[in-house]
Order: structure tokens, then C-alpha cells, then sequence
């Protein structure tokens, strides 16, 4: 009980003392009386170095109030010690690595736990530390938008190179083919080209930097999936050159000659993150490389087209409509279907199969802009189907399988 009395004889003396001070002006005789509870707040805000009071400035002021005071200093700080509680004062010795005082001999200094500072100071701390959590905050939004707008960026960038490289594919393939044509009506043609020369044919001088990765992604797709271009190793000119050569069919496909040369020729590439789309979420479709208009005879030659869409897409009872743009220099056909999901099954079908010696390319689009174009597919709502069973654009990939199997089985 008389150390709980001490105790509070302490801090009512400096409490006293400080409002007696605020009262009485007198603020500069040794300043004691307050600094215990405001030193820290001082240090806090800047405007002190001096961040606690040691014992004897204490005990000075105490005796300088009423001698009878210094008796009781060593006893309220021995109960400060003793209660392990936060009463508002903490006790520090020399050593600032040594957190728990339990002597009173080893006190030398007095800490208030509860800094006192102004309303400014405490709002200048509540502004500064906002500030900075909220640029952190910013700063790390900031980063996550960067990277997210950088992969969007490869992403459409990759795409956009993807695409160039399958239209230099076709470019390169019809230079080869006409080439070997014309091999076969002038004997004195060399029935092989440099890879070079091609390239410097194809891509233009102020291009050839710019365009060198989508030129070297063609050139290994050929290598790896294109079994009509073989690459060898010729001199031309007194120089080793990498050469394509156009391999003519086999005697084992004259079968396929006979056939119209409006089939589907297989798979290109196959589907994946990169060329694919995970879901649509439109329901129509433009395709490009179904035809060259310039090249295509007679007035209803688009039917063909309709037809080898509806073949090519036999197992999916979706499509709606099919329109083919017979001005459209890049041969491009527009499909609609009834869901979106049908679309997704057509996308995957056709999008990068060869048709007539062409790269079959598609790609989504918007509803509204579809029936902007085409008003007449709003009320377009019944399946369309092949108008036969034969599925002719079909058949050399039919044939092809046959003659595989049964060189195969024999």
C-alpha cells in the first residue's frame, strides 16, 4: 500500500507541477517538471534530440520542490519496477541493449510511454505515414498494371507475329510452286531456289530487319511441317547457298490429280494456347484464304465454298449462315452460329487447315458487326448441312488415309 501511495505521490508532483507551470508561465527554471512527458514527443516530432530524463535531473527537481520528495524517489521507482505493469513511466539504464531493469542502482534514465505532442505534429505523423502507405500502394498497382499492359503487349505482339508468319508461309510455298511450274516449261530453270533469294523476292530492303523473326519462324515451320519443300545444300554462283526445292507427287498420288483441287489438305499446326482462343464469346466467324478471286471461274463458285465449309464442319449441327465475300482479295468467308460454343467447334475445325494449296486462318467477330453487314442472318436460325454425302472436299484427305493404310498393311 505505501509503495501504491509513493507511486502516486510521484506522478501527482510532476502533473502538479506541470499544470502549475502552464498557469504560472514559469517555464525555464530547470524544466523538469514536464520534460519526462514530453521529451519523447519532442524527439517524435523532430523538434529534440534528447528523448528521456536522466534520475539526477529528477531528483533535482524533486528536492528543488520539497526535500521530503527525494526520500521517496528510490522507493516509486522500485515499485515501477516491481509492478511489471505500463503506469507511464518506463525505467532505462546505461546499457540501451538491456530492456528489463530490475535494480534501481542500474537506473539512469526515465521514459515517458506515452510521447505527448500537439494536435500539428500528430497530424504531420498521421500525413506522412498515409502518405507513404499510400504510395506504396500505388507504386505496387502501378507495377501490376505495368506487367499486366507488357503481357498484353507480347500477347497481341506474339499473335501479330504468329499471323505474319503463316502468311509468309503461303507467300513462299506459291513462289516455290510457281516455280517448279515454270522449272516444268523451261528446262533450263534450276528446279531449286535459294532460301535467300526468296526472301529478298518476298520482303522488301527497309523490311528485312524488322521482319527477320517472322522470316526465321517461317522458314523452320517449313522445315518441320511442310513435306513438299525439301532444304538442301547447293553452289550457286561459286557460293554454298541453303536452297528450297519443290518435291512434285508421287507416282502414288496421281489418283489425287483427278480429283477438283478445291479439298481440304489437312492440318497445318496444331491448336494451342498461343494460336487458339480458350472460349468465344461471340458466335460468328470470319475466315480468310478460302479462295483468290481472281483466280476463281464461273458464276456460282462460292457455292463450292458454302460447301466445303458444311463438310469440313459435318459434326456440327450450329451453323446458321455462311456468306462469302467474292470481291475480298484475302478469300474471306463470314459464318455465324447459334451459341457461341458452336462457334468454338468451327474455330477449332478450320483455323489453320490447308484448302486449295491456301493457309485457312479465323478468327472472332462481334455480333452487332456481323448483322450490321449481313441484316439478313438476324432471322437465321435453322442448321445448315452439306447438300450431299459425298463430302468431295473431303475426299483427298480420304484418299490420302487410304493410300497410307494400305502401303501400311502391304
Amino acid at each position: 500500500m505505501f509503495l501504491l501511495t509513493a507511486a502516486c505521490l510521484f506522478f501527482l508532483i510532476l502533473g502538479f507541477t506541470y499544470l502549475r507551470m502552464r498557469g504560472s508561465g514559469v517555464a525555464e527554471d530547470v524544466g523538469i517538471k514536464i520534460k519526462v512527458f514530453i521529451l519523447p514527443g519532442e524527439h517524435e516530432c523532430g523538434s529534440s534530440i534528447q528523448r528521456n530524463l536522466t534520475v539526477q535531473e529528477a531528483a533535482a527537481y524533486l528536492k528543488n520542490l520539497d526535500p521530503e520528495y527525494e526520500s521517496v524517489l528510490n522507493t516509486s521507482l522500485q515499485w515501477i519496477l516491481n509492478s511489471g505493469e505500463d503506469v507511464g513511466i518506463k525505467c532505462l539504464s546505461n546499457d540501451p541493449n538491456e530492456m528489463d531493469v530490475t535494480n534501481v542502482t542500474d537506473v539512469k534514465y526515465l521514459e515517458s510511454t506515452s510521447p505527448k505532442m500537439s494536435f500539428r505534429c500528430r497530424f504531420r505523423r498521421a500525413f506522412v505515414n498515409v502518405t507513404h502507405r499510400l504510395s506504396i500502394l500505388l507504386w505496387g498497382i502501378a507495377m501490376v498494371w505495368g506487367v499486366l499492359h507488357y503481357m498484353k503487349y507480347r500477347w497481341a505482339k506474339e499473335e501479330e507475329e504468329t499471323k505474319q508468319m503463316y502468311d509468309m508461309v503461303v507467300k513462299i510455298i506459291d513462289v516455290l510452286r510457281s516455280h517448279s511450274e515454270a522449272c516444268s516449261e523451261n528446262k533450263e530453270l534450276q528446279p531449286y531456289m535459294p532460301i535467300l533469294h526468296v526472301r529478298d523476292s518476298l520482303i522488301p530492303p527497309q523490311d528485312r530487319r524488322k521482319m527477320n523473326k517472322v522470316w526465321n519462324r517461317a522458314v523452320d515451320f517449313l522445315a518441320a511441317n511442310e513435306s513438299r519443300v525439301r532444304t538442301e545444300t547447293r553452289r550457286v554462283g561459286g557460293a554454298e547457298f541453303l536452297v528450297w526445292k519443290w518435291m512434285q507427287p508421287s507416282a502414288a498420288c496421281d489418283k489425287i490429280l483427278v480429283i477438283p483441287s478445291k479439298v481440304w489438305q489437312g492440318q497445318a499446326f496444331h491448336l494451342d494456347r498461343r494460336n487458339s482462343p480458350p472460349n468465344s464469346l461471340t458466335p460468328c466467324l470470319k475466315i480468310r484464304n478460302m479462295f483468290d478471286p481472281v483466280m476463281e471461274i464461273g458464276d456460282h463458285w462460292h457455292l463450292a465454298i458454302q460447301e466445303a465449309i458444311l463438310e469440313k464442319c459435318s459434326d456440327n449441327d450450329g451453323i446458321v449462315h455462311i456468306a462469302v465475300d467474292k470481291n475480298s482479295r484475302e478469300g474471306c468467308v463470314y459464318v455465324k452460329c447459334l451459341s457461341p460454343e458452336y462457334a468454338g467447334k468451327a474455330f477449332k475445325a478450320l483455323h489453320g487447315s490447308w484448302f486449295d494449296g491456301k493457309l485457312v486462318t479465323v478468327k472472332y467477330l462481334r455480333l452487332d458487326r456481323y448483322h450490321h453487314r449481313f441484316p439478313q442472318a438476324l432471322t437465321c436460325n435453322t442448321p445448315l448441312k452439306p447438300s450431299n454425302k459425298h463430302m468431295n472436299s473431303m475426299s483427298h484427305l480420304r484418299l490420302r488415309t487410304g493410300t497410307t493404310n494400305s502401303q501400311g498393311s502391304s
